[in-house]
């Protein structure tokens, strides 16, 4: 049964990395943070660092500050 959990986090990692990716290509902000949460917190319960899934929102919050979109009036 382990091995079914080890491969649906995996699963669930890897569309938290299309998502962020693709979110931003396409510059949407609230797509980039659910990916990286996505692609975060199954990375984190495999390695065992559950203490560390707090800090997930946050670094999932950085993330979005690089998504930009471009103003239409500059």
């Amino acid at each position: 049964m382990d091995v079914f959990n080890n491969a649906f986090l995996l699963v669930l990692s890897l569309a938290g990395l299309i998502w962020a990716i693709k979110g931003m290509k396409e510059k949407l902000r609230l797509m980039v943070f659910f990916g990286v949460i996505l692609m975060l917190a199954p990375v984190l319960i495999l390695m065992g660092w559950v203490s560390g899934l707090p800090l997930v929102s946050s670094v999932a919050f950085a993330a979005t500050l690089f998504v930009r979109k471009e103003s239409k009036n500059a």
